[in-house]
């Protein structure tokens, strides 16, 4: 595994927080108090109601026009990337085939700050099979290494991408049950679909269902740009429409079941084979800012 390496800095900022509901449609705010298994959740009272409703074990701010997104990075669930002693330690998975194996990191807590901006501005790429290559350093529009957004349970999203001499098809082999894996200094990470942002969901009563590609609405998480991350249905819960561009990304408004848009035109991708051959995270970042 390789070592990436992101921006540690902290925001100090007031939030104004109001308990909600977690089984309830309405974003209302989060308590700062609240506890998702043992993380705590505190956004602020302006921020918008998107990251409200589907964002926990996370702090959340507005500076200006930019959502910043503050974490620990530590999964709320078990794994055995914890380490043998840990309270949320279990033993290595090894159903899934003789080929998959731990790495041999233990992950750490982090001190991870992604800024979003609000109203990100596209740069006006055509996202084509040659630019989807796999291969890192290829092209000024990959997303960066290390941390590049996060995902609802406050778990680093990293981009698809391996360090040469590494292969993405290779260390997903190194993944636990939830697709995920640590790198040498303690980040763990998803690069791909996740039961643990789906069990978030259920656990906020806007799913019964935490298998990818079979849950009533799959929301995986943000990246840094304002790319939103979804799996095989929209956030309504409907199919993607037809001309998806080659990571499962297209344009379009945001809605939820109750019809209410929460992003105008934002592009967004969808982590599905089943509609596109692309199955990670994005590897082009379609907007111009990424911190």
């Amino acid at each position: 595994m390789r070592k990436r390496k992101w921006s540690s800095a902290l925001l100090a900022a007031s939030a104004i927080i109001a308990a909600a509901g977690c089984g309830s449609d309405d974003p209302g705010t989060v308590s700062g108090s609240e506890v998702y298994d043992t993380c705590t959740t505190s956004i602020a009272d302006n921020v918008p109601a998107f990251y409200k409703t589907y964002f926990r074990c996370v702090t959340i701010t507005m500076s200006g026009d930019t959502v910043v997104i503050k974490t620990d990075g530590l999964p709320p669930h078990n794994t055995y990337y914890y380490g043998s002693g840990h309270d949320k330690y279990v033993a290595f998975d090894f159903s899934k085939g003789s080929d998959y194996h731990p790495n041999p990191n233990t992950l750490k807590q982090q001190n991870v700050t992604i800024q979003i901006p609000a109203a990100p501005k596209a740069r006006g790429l055509t996202i084509n099979a040659a630019a989807v290559d796999a291969k890192v350093n290829s092209s000024s529009n990959e997303y960066g290494l290390g941390p590049r957004g996060v995902a609802l349970d406050g778990v680093s999203l990293f981009n698809p991408l391996a360090a040469p001499g590494d292969d993405i098809e290779d260390e997903k082999y190194t993944f636990d049950p939830y697709n995920a894996h640590p790198t040498n200094n303690g980040a763990y990470h998803y690069h791909t679909t996740s039961k643990g942002p789906l069990e978030l969901l259920k656990k906020l009563g806007k799913t019964t269902n935490t298998t990818p590609g079979q849950a009533e609405i799959e929301v995986y998480g943000m990246m840094c740009d304002g790319t939103l991350l979804l799996g095989c249905k929209e956030l309504d819960g409907s199919a993607p429409a037809a001309g998806l561009d080659s990571q499962n990304g297209h344009v379009h408004d945001i809605k939820d079941k109750a019809g209410t848009v929460h992003f105008t035109g934002r592009y967004h991708t969808h982590v599905c084979t089943s509609i596109g051959s692309h199955k990670y995270t994005p590897e082009i970042q379609y907007y111009d800012t990424c911190k």
